[in-house]
C-alpha cells in the first residue's frame, strides 16, 4: 500500500467537482439503485484503489479506469475516506462496505489482521463518456416575456401537490408569475440551461411587508397563491417598500428545479444564486433576520430541511406546513458539503 496516499485527504488527490460528475453519472444508471451517498463513498473507494496502483505521481485524479487491482483497506481508513466532513466510525463505515457488498459493487478478500482485501466491481457504464460535452447551468434574472410560461410548465408539477388546486392551474401560474414579475422582479431569478438559456429552474425570493408578516403564524395554505390566483382579489402576501426597517422576513415563495435535472450540480448553481440574492436584498432591508417557506412538494420540503429549515405551523387540512430558518445561518451554509447528502435520485414519481 502507498502510506502516503492519506484517505482524510481525498478532496486533494481526487477533485470534488470529478467526484460530482462521477457520483452523479452512477446514480442515474438505469436500473441501478444506489443512494447518493452510497454513489458517494464507491466513487471515493475507485479513487482510492486507482492512486493505490497508479502511484501518486497520477494525483489529483483526471480520470478514473475501470481497470484496477484488488487493494487493502482498513474500516479506519474507509472512515477517513467517507465522513471527511461529517462524524463517522469504522464500524459505520464497514456497515457500508457491506452494503455496496450486497449490491455486488465489492468483493471482500482476506484480511491481515488490520486491512481486508477489496475488490470493486465497476461496470463500464461508470465510465464518464468521454465524447460528450456537459451541458452547464447559470443563473439570471427572471425575464417574464419570454420565462413565464416555460416556468409555470414544470412548476405545475410542483403545485400538484396542492390539494386544493384548480382546473385551471397552468393558467393561473403564469398569471402570477407575471404579477409577481411586476411587484418584486428583483427577487425572481432563474436557472438557465447552456445549451439553448431556457429556463430549468425558477426562485421567488419576497421581502415580506409588516402588514403581512402574521401569515407566517397561520395556516399555510391561507398564504399559497399561484396556483388559486384566480380565488382572491389580490396576493395574500405584500411586498415591503424599500428601506422598511419593520421588514424582517423573507419569503421563498418557490424553489423549484425541473426534476429531470435536479441534480448536485444545478441545486448548487441556484443555492448560491438565492444568497447572492439575498444579500443584496438585505443592503435594502437591513433589519432581514428570518427566512420561511412552505414545503408544497415533498422532494422541495426533503430538500429544505437537508439545508436546515426547521418545520413550523402545519395546515390541519392538508400535509403543507411552513419550514424556517435564521436568515444569517442560510447566508453562512456550506451549501457544496451539505448537499452532497441529499438523495437526487428520488423523484415522488
Amino acid at each position: 500500500m502507498n502510506h502516503d496516499l492519506r484517505p482524510g485527504a481525498v478532496e486533494e488527490w481526487f477533485p470534488l467537482e470529478l467526484q460530482t460528475k462521477y457520483i452523479e453519472h452512477i446514480v442515474h444508471q438505469p436500473g441501478l439503485k444506489i443512494t447518493l451517498r452510497q454513489a458517494t463513498y464507491f466513487v471515493r473507494l475507485w479513487g482510492y484503489g486507482y492512486l493505490i496502483q497508479q502511484g501518486l505521481d497520477h494525483a489529483p485524479i483526471i480520470t478514473l479506469s475501470r481497470q484496477i487491482g484488488s487493494f487493502y483497506c482498513s474500516h479506519s481508513d474507509a472512515a477517513d475516506l467517507f465522513y471527511t466532513h461529517t462524524s463517522g466510525t469504522p464500524r459505520a463505515a464497514g456497515q457500508m462496505l457491506d452494503k455496496l457488498t450486497s449490491k455486488n459493487l465489492l468483493k471482500r478478500g482476506e484480511a491481515d489482521g488490520v486491512a481486508t482485501r477489496l475488490s470493486l466491481n465497476i461496470p463500464r457504464s461508470f465510465e464518464l463518456p468521454g465524447d460528450e460535452p456537459d451541458d452547464t447551468f447559470y443563473a439570471d434574472a427572471f425575464d417574464p416575456r419570454n420565462d413565464t410560461t416555460l416556468v409555470a410548465s414544470f412548476l405545475e408539477r410542483l403545485y400538484s401537490y396542492d390539494t386544493e388546486k384548480s382546473e385551471s392551474i397552468l393558467h393561473n401560474l403564469k398569471r402570477g408569475l407575471r404579477q409577481w414579475g411586476r411587484s418584486y422582479p428583483e427577487g425572481l431569478r432563474v436557472l438557465r440551461r447552456g445549451s439553448n438559456h431556457e429556463p430549468v429552474g425558477f426562485a421567488a425570493l419576497f421581502p415580506i411587508h409588516p402588514d403581512s408578516e402574521e401569515k407566517v403564524d397561520l395556516s399555510p395554505s391561507q398564504s399559497l397563491h399561484l396556483s388559486r390566483i384566480d380565488m382572491r382579489e389580490e396576493d395574500p402576501i405584500k411586498v415591503a417598500t424599500k428601506g422598511d426597517p419593520d421588514c424582517y422576513t423573507v419569503f421563498v415563495r418557490s424553489w423549484q428545479i425541473r426534476l429531470s435535472v435536479w441534480t448536485y450540480e444545478t441545486a448548487c448553481e441556484l443555492i448560491k444564486d438565492s444568497q447572492s440574492t439575498l444579500r443584496k436584498m438585505r443592503e435594502e432591508f437591513p433589519n432581514l433576520s428570518d427566512i420561511y417557506t412552505i414545503g408544497i412538494h415533498p422532494l422541495s420540503e426533503d430538500f429544505a430541511l437537508t439545508l436546515g429549515f426547521r418545520t413550523m405551523k402545519a395546515a390541519p387540512e392538508s400535509s403543507l406546513r411552513w419550514l424556517s430558518m435564521p436568515l444569517d445561518h442560510f447566508l453562512d451554509l456550506d451549501y457544496e458539503d451539505v448537499l452532497l447528502n441529499f438523495d437526487y435520485n428520488h423523484r415522488y414519481g
